[in-house]
């Protein structure tokens, strides 16, 4: 499992293990002592990513989601909602898109 591990109302949430080449969700465990000293110039479009999900996932358990009922632990993304996961991708694509790739993004996906 990841590096991290996040406690939310009797709940842990972990990023799972192998997405450090920032193709995806990371681990935030650096986060944000690193950009506070200095380390990282911006953030990445997979830790901005990130963010999302864990925000998604502490905003599920707050609420008592369904999908996270039967859960102690919570790995993301695996255990997030695939919507969610595909939204965030979408909405926080981890390259810059060109205003009409992301016109025809949209397109395809409302078609």
């Amino acid at each position: 499992m990841g590096c991290k591990v996040y406690s939310v109302e009797y709940k842990t949430i972990q990023f799972r293990e192998g997405e450090m080449d920032g193709s995806g969700p990371v681990c935030l465990c650096t986060f944000p002592h690193n950009w506070e000293a200095g380390g990282h110039p911006a953030l990445s479009p997979a830790t901005v990513q990130s963010m999302a999900m864990l925000g998604a996932a502490v905003a599920m358990v707050r609420v008592n989601a369904k999908a996270f009922r039967n859960k102690n632990h919570i790995v993301l993304p695996d255990d997030l909602p695939e919507w969610i996961v595909k939204e965030i991708e979408f909405n926080l694509p981890s390259e810059p898109l060109s205003r009409w790739k992301r016109f025809k993004k949209v397109f395809e996906r409302w078609g």
